[in-house]
């Protein structure tokens, strides 16, 4: 009877543990690319996914005498989009260099999926429009 109770209390004890064990992360993925063009303007690169993030990196590049280049990401759980973020330093007018934006989703497991826009805006920063945006690109 001892070794039977004996043997029930360290079961208990063994699920205990499980039942409290932190919830698993999910890992970074693999990068996914994309590429947006608008006129001979382009955003070019790969999203990758995080436990509760998601960034996109690649190359934006402006036409001289166009105005400038911006570029955002929406994060999606499942189908709801969360706050997106746009990212504060454009090319303007003929320049290329590396554009990276993320965001986050404060949700175990993160975003399943998130969507990039390429928008356009005057020299001066004003008149910003979505022009381009990818499908939804899944983690």
């Amino acid at each position: 009877m001892r070794r039977l109770a004996a043997t029930g209390v360290g079961l208990v004890a063994a699920l205990g543990t499980i039942g409290v064990a932190a919830p698993a992360q999910a890992a970074e993925t693999a990068a996914k690319p994309f590429n947006l063009t608008y006129g001979a303007s382009y955003y070019s690169g790969s999203v990758t996914f995080s436990s509760r993030s998601v960034t996109a990196t690649g190359v934006l590049h402006s036409v001289a005498g166009s105005g400038c280049r911006w570029v955002s990401v929406v994060p999606y759980a499942g189908t709801t989009a969360y706050p997106g973020t746009l990212h504060n330093v454009g090319q303007c007018n003929g320049a290329t260099g590396t554009a990276t934006v993320g965001a986050t989703i404060d949700l175990p497991g993160g975003p399943s999926s998130v969507v990039v826009g390429l928008w356009t805006s005057n020299s001066d920063g004003s008149n910003l429009t979505l022009v381009r945006t990818t499908s939804h690109i899944a983690r």
